[in-house]
């Protein structure tokens, strides 16, 4: 069986989105990928990577600025790539087709610069005593509760998802080269 390897990379100042991006490499490694989990800005190159997930979580309407600068500087072998994001949103917490949409959406600058594969929008986690106390007033005065609201089934489920598009894209791009 071929054993793909996958970049899963990541921008996360708390912690929630590398414990999302830990979920979906566990995910991938039972499905026979071979996964590197690291963060966004200790990427030089892509070298040697078959696919890439990258995520970050939702701040300001959009993705941090490292997440979308590694899009920017990798853009040209991103594109030669299978590409998969996601987000974590506190919109989500709240999981509507209209609040999914609205995620989608800010994340356009990016879908812009390469246009992924498939893209995941969850529910992240605010936990107040990690932010420093400009980011608490912003969080409180917009009445943001507090709380782990991932859903992990969810984010398993779309993960075993992502694996069988991976896999056919994959295999399809072998076929195509021979």
């Amino acid at each position: 069986m071929q054993r793909w390897r996958v970049l899963i990379t990541y921008a996360s100042p708390m912690g929630s989105t590398l414990e999302v991006a830990q979920a979906i490499a566990e995910v991938l490694a039972r499905r026979s990928f071979s996964v590197d989990v690291r963060p966004v800005d200790e990427i030089e190159h892509l070298e040697g990577y078959q696919a890439v997930i990258v995520g970050s979580p939702i701040r300001f309407q959009q993705w941090l600025p490292e997440a979308k600068h590694f899009v920017q500087t990798h853009r040209d072998a991103l594109r030669q790539l299978p590409v998969v994001y996601f987000a974590l949103s506190g919109l989500m917490s709240d999981p509507t087709p209209q609040h999914f949409h609205e995620v989608y959406d800010w994340l356009s600058e990016v879908r812009d610069l390469v246009e992924p594969l498939e893209v995941g929008i969850f529910a992240g986690a605010l936990h107040y005593d990690r932010l420093e106390h400009n980011q608490l007033v912003q969080v409180l005065s917009k009445g943001l509760p507090e709380g782990d609201f991932r859903r992990w089934q969810d984010i398993r489920a779309w993960a075993e998802d992502v694996a069988d598009r991976l896999q056919l894209e994959l295999a399809r791009r072998e076929i195509n080269r021979i």
